[in-house]
């Protein structure tokens, strides 16, 4: 295959080319990687069309909170039990241990409590949540740790199935009938849609995009009667159709986008690897970029 009959056909498989719906999207690329909601933001824009982008009730449908890589994403409340599955769900071992940052056992389980209890009266914004915490004499000690933006104990909330964050406010609600799938069943279905959607792909990239060992990504291919085709010498994998389409003159993509996630960095079809710093930043910031001529 030619390597710009490859690339037309990820463009067409990542909804950058022919909009899709945010069900597609999600269900085809395992929801948007969200680290910055602006980023995130126009990435869906990217893939939608203008009406359907504009009619914000689709937010309504998403939650954004971690999943992949134990990295946040935009991914569609309805499976979240496909992204916090059971090999997923963290010991409640962390309530009754003290942090390396000194958060206390009886600090973590006095507002775990404290939080679940006003979760279930309804959905609070963190600000809300702060507001209350206060209210039980907690201290700007306790409020870093509780409230810890890379965690803290809503992570654990929310990697338990207790709670899930809304996609477009710091908002939580509680989680109700919580039934996480088994480790086994949703790893293979996430990685299903990894080589639908994605695909074709090499082994590389698979392991890049799933910070996997090769055993573990070679289990999965085993199991999922893989597709096969030859791009510039190497073999890639895939499942589906391979729809050929023709590359755009000009392409904006999103800062964390899944055409910037889902291939390995440094053999990335979509630019040059002397570029790769005005891309990938060495603080793990995935710019956004402007693809000019292919």
């Amino acid at each position: 295959m030619h390597h710009d009959t490859w690339k037309g056909i990820i463009l067409q498989k990542q909804g950058l080319l022919k909009p899709q719906s945010v069900q597609q999207i999600c269900q085809n690329l395992n929801g948007l990687q969200a680290q910055f909601q602006p980023y995130v933001h126009v990435g869906f824009r990217n893939r939608m069309t203008a009406e359907d982008f504009h009619e914000v009730s689709w937010q309504e449908e998403l939650t954004r909170q971690w999943s992949i890589r134990r990295t946040v994403h935009g991914y569609l409340k309805s499976e979240i039990p496909l992204y916090i599955h059971e090999g997923r769900l963290v010991s409640t071992d962390y309530l009754k241990t003290e942090g390396r940052d000194g958060f206390s056992p009886q600090t973590k389980q006095k507002y775990h409590q404290l939080i679940l209890e006003a979760l279930e009266q309804g959905p609070m914004t963190r600000e809300d949540l702060k507001v209350l915490c206060r209210g039980e004499k907690m201290t700007q000690e306790e409020e870093k740790l509780v409230f810890n933006a890379w965690g803290g104990l809503f992570r654990y909330m929310v990697e338990r199935g207790e709670v899930y964050q809304e996609y477009g406010a710091k908002r939580f609600h509680r989680l109700k009938d919580f039934q996480p799938l088994s480790r086994e069943k949703a790893e293979l279905e996430i990685a299903r849609r990894y080589f639908a959607g994605f695909g074709p792909v090499s082994l590389a990239d698979a392991r890049y995009y799933f910070k996997e060992n090769t055993s573990t990504v070679l289990k999965w291919m085993e199991q999922l009667d893989l597709k096969t085709v030859e791009v510039a010498g190497e073999e890639r994998f895939y499942l589906g159709e391979l729809e050929e389409a023709e590359l755009p003159d000009c392409l904006f993509v999103a800062g964390f986008d899944q055409l910037l996630l889902g291939y390995e960095k440094k053999a990335n079809p979509f630019f040059n690897p002397k570029y790769i710093r005005n891309i990938y930043t060495l603080t793990g910031i995935v710019k956004p970029v402007v693809f000019y001529k292919g």
